[in-house]
């Protein structure tokens, strides 16, 4: 047995990695990366090698015979195993009908079932479905009929179950049965433990698309089970099912087997060549840019599955789009492995047989395995049932849970509430004419909040706060056009890494805060979107006796026409995609040479072209210390578009709420909208992408203030990712709004047209997906099996 667990995760990570490479046997790990459908032997056999370790059932409490992790321990413990290539357990014995043994079975039934699943000794199977019932398991048929009374009585048996898979392999079934016909349909049902050994029982295998053979009907004829086998109280049998299909609120992501999916295509991408000659599909820029975006939805998905964790709630909202996005996320990367077979994508390659095979080495299995796992989005409840499960809850007003906000958060949070509801209540014809005058206006209000300053140190003028305090503001003013991230955010974050004395920091930030003075942030160029990128900056800054001369042009700076000056980056030395070179300048806007075109955005926002025509600047413009300017501004970068993503989270917010309630309100054939199920799936997806974004936010949100690499790589994915479900959100609502939604009265137009000019600023999806990629090469990647 492995020594103390260690303190911190990546060390546990480690300890696991260490003894499945010492303790798995490799012709089991080759089968676990391969097999479609893993055997008895196999599956038991990784439960008793991990049984040797206290390893075997993780999610079991330690008085059974758990290890005691937590959940996130739990989830990088499978996540080790499947990049292991282990292959899996008996899932129905360990993760479904062990805990409900362990908490409503008898002490016999314990001391009768706990052990023989821990070890590996006992397979077990699952039986709920019916033919004709699918996901409605209230609807089941199998009838369990009490004979005789005390302890030697028995339950008869009769009926049919179907899509149980393992069966034909398994020794014991744990299965719902009705036993009162004539009550409410979830009344009458009960759970019950069979020997599928027991005379009576018929097992037959289904063959399932990809010819192999897991799924199987089950055939009851007279089964005589012990009253003894009966779990908890007869007639909870549903109450017992909605235990066990909740002990696993974030295992029906599939994070671990996508993330193991994902390093096998990684891997066949780089060894299938590509249409061009001496390039791999992984080389190719398209292909690589649709891996990067399913490595952006997993993270995503990552992040989601961790957040639902660490929250105390039960509620399936979450849990529910978790399997919709893993299982179709699943599908998709399989999708693309078949992909790089090419021409050998369509040949059959036979289960279990060492027959020579055409292809690559790795083809045999890669198309069955795509073709069984189209079942990931039925099985379990399918995905439309999901979606069924969240229209429900979100129809009748539940809202999901966030995660803990200390006090003062909850305080900003009010406060901004409040200036976001004044900013609404703005007539458009008085945001949408592009007046400076009045943005400037509107500008002065929010800086009399105080809340210009948050996030800027309260040593240069600011009010102090973190960067999740400065997230919370953005995500509660979503869809308020101010230009508080090129105005506030940034311009605070530079001058306080400026090469400028304290005192000229201060006042300058005091300025700032009070809204006396209007700062702009000048980067971006035009151009493709990596011009966007701060190592590609072409605007010149010549060095000159006594200062600089700056000639350039910069575009589409939010909060341009209401500025009194500008931060703008420039290059003093090298050639655009150089490291060093770059540098910071103050331009007054009043500074000769200095041509502003202001104009207005589709959502409102004031904005301005700036060309510089021999610009002279002195020394003492220069904000940052000479040609090395860089570090900055890819922090400033970082933290402008990660906060743009929570603004972006707020505004779906903002867009889920009224289209939900919208389609509550509006009659149709003398019916709510929200009665028709097809709105009502829309409604779920639009909900999934933004359950998912919000998640994958918080995360990049949380890697800002730590190293550059994870900050630059979790901005990107979180702009790609927000980016892709702001389109998504924004254009359902406009659709489930019907005509009213096309109407400049009407709010949702405004909130897409907002997440329009998201998209459009600091680098777009597609941008921002190539940059992960560029990101992602630039660091090692785990190998499958290390």
């Amino acid at each position: 047995m492995p020594s103390q667990t260690p303190d911190s995760d990546a060390e546990f990570a480690l300890q696991v990695r260490a003894f499945l490479r010492d303790k798995l046997p490799a012709d089991m790990a080759r089968r676990g990366l391969t097999d479609v459908h893993p055997s008895r032997e196999d599956q038991l056999g990784i439960t008793a090698l991990l049984a040797g370790a206290g390893w075997s059932v993780p999610n079991w409490p330690v008085e059974y015979g758990g290890p005691g992790w937590s959940a996130q321990r739990r989830m990088l413990f499978e996540e080790e195993l499947m990049l292991a290539g282990a292959p899996p357990n008996n899932i129905q014995g360990v993760s479904l009908v062990g805990p409900v043994v362990y908490t409503f079975g008898t002490e016999a039934q314990k001391a009768r079932y706990l052990a023989p699943i821990r070890e590996g000794r006992e397979f077990w199977a699952q039986g709920f479905s019916e033919p004709g019932s699918g996901s409605d398991l209230a609807s089941l048929r199998t009838r369990a009929v009490l004979d005789g009374d005390g302890p030697d009585a028995v339950y008869v048996v009769n009926g049919q179950k179907i899509w149980t898979s393992d069966a034909f392999m398994a020794d014991m079934l744990f299965t719902l049965v009705r036993t009162d016909p004539l009550v409410k349909a979830q009344r009458g049902i009960s759970f019950l433990l069979i020997a599928l050994n027991s005379p009576g029982v018929t097992v037959r295998p289904i063959q399932s698309i990809d010819e192999g053979e897991s799924l199987c009907e089950v055939f009851f004829d007279d089964v005589r089970v012990p009253v003894a086998n009966l779990i908890g109280e007869e007639g909870r049998g549903w109450d017992y099912a909605k235990f066990l299909l909740g002990t696993e609120r974030v295992g029906v992501a599939e994070v671990p087997r996508n993330k193991r999916n994902l390093a096998t295509l990684a891997t066949m991408a780089a060894q299938a060549p590509s249409g061009t000659p001496g390039i791999s599909l992984y080389a190719d820029q398209v292909f690589r840019s649709r891996i990067a975006r399913l490595e952006i939805d997993l993270l995503a998905l990552e992040a989601a599955a961790v957040q639902t964790l660490a929250i105390d709630d039960q509620s399936p909202l979450t849990p529910s789009a978790l399997k919709i996005h893993g299982t179709e996320l699943m599908q998709a990367i399989l999708g693309l492995q078949v992909e790089t077979l090419g021409g050998h994508a369509g040949a059959f390659y036979p289960h279990d047989t060492a027959a020579p095979s055409p292809g690559p080495d790795h083809a045999p299995g890669v198309t069955a395995e795509y073709l069984f796992r189209r079942c990931m989005t039925i099985l379990g409840g399918s995905n439309e049932i999901q979606k069924n499960i969240i229209a429900k809850l979100l129809f009748s007003g539940q809202q999901p849970s966030l995660p803990t906000r200390s006090e003062d958060q909850l305080m900003l949070q009010q406060s901004a509430e409040r200036c976001a509801a004044d900013y609404r209540d703005t007539p458009w014809s008085d945001r949408a004419d592009g007046d400076p005058a009045r943005a400037r206006k509107r500008w002065q209000k929010l800086a009399d909040t105080g809340l210009l300053g948050l996030g800027i140190a309260e040593e240069i003028g600011g009010y102090g706060g973190s960067d999740q305090d400065l997230a919370v503001l953005c995500e509660t003013l979503g869809g308020v056009t101010e230009p508080l991230g090129s105005c506030a955010i940034a311009p605070g974050l530079l001058l306080a890494r400026s090469a400028w004395a304290i005192d000229r920091q201060r006042a300058v930030i005091q300025a700032l805060v009070s809204g006396e003075q209007v700062v702009a942030f000048a980067h971006a160029e035009a151009g493709s979107a990596g011009q966007c990128a701060a190592a590609m900056t072409a605007c010149r800054a010549q060095p000159k006796a006594g200062g600089f001369t700056l000639n350039g042009a910069k575009c589409a700076v939010a909060g341009g026409p209401i500025a009194d000056a500008f931060i703008v980056s420039a290059r003093s030395a090298g050639q655009p995609g150089d490291a060093s070179g770059l540098s910071l300048f103050w331009l007054p806007r009043n500074t000769p040479g200095l041509t502003c075109l202001n104009y207005r955005s589709v959502d409102g926002q004031v904005l301005a072209d700036l060309q510089l025509d021999a610009v002279a600047l002195g020394e003492d413009a220069l904000l940052s210390p000479p040609d090395h300017a860089l570090p900055a501004i890819e922090h400033a970068l970082d933290l402008l578009t990660t906060m743009a993503c929570a603004d972006a989270v707020g505004t779906m917010d903002q867009l889920l709420t009224l289209t939900r309630d919208y389609l509550q309100t509006r009659q149709q054939f003398g019916a709510p909208l929200a009665s028709f199920q097809a709105l009502q799936h829309r409604v779920a997806e639009m909900y999934g992408e933004l359950a998912l974004s919000r998640a994958l936010v918080q995360r990049a949100v949380a890697a800002l203030a730590g190293d550059p690499a994870p900050r630059a790589l979790l901005a990107a994915a979180a702009k790609s990712r927000t980016g892709r479900a702001g389109f998504f959100v924004g254009s359902q609502a406009v659709q489930l709004h019907g005509g009213i939604g096309m109407t400049q009265a009407c709010s949702v137009g405004g909130h897409f047209k907002h997440l329009h000019m998201f998209e459009a600023s600091w680098g777009n999806s597609q941008y921002q997906s190539q940059r992960f990629a560029r990101l992602t090469d630039a660091t090692p990647r785990p190998k499958t099996g290390d």
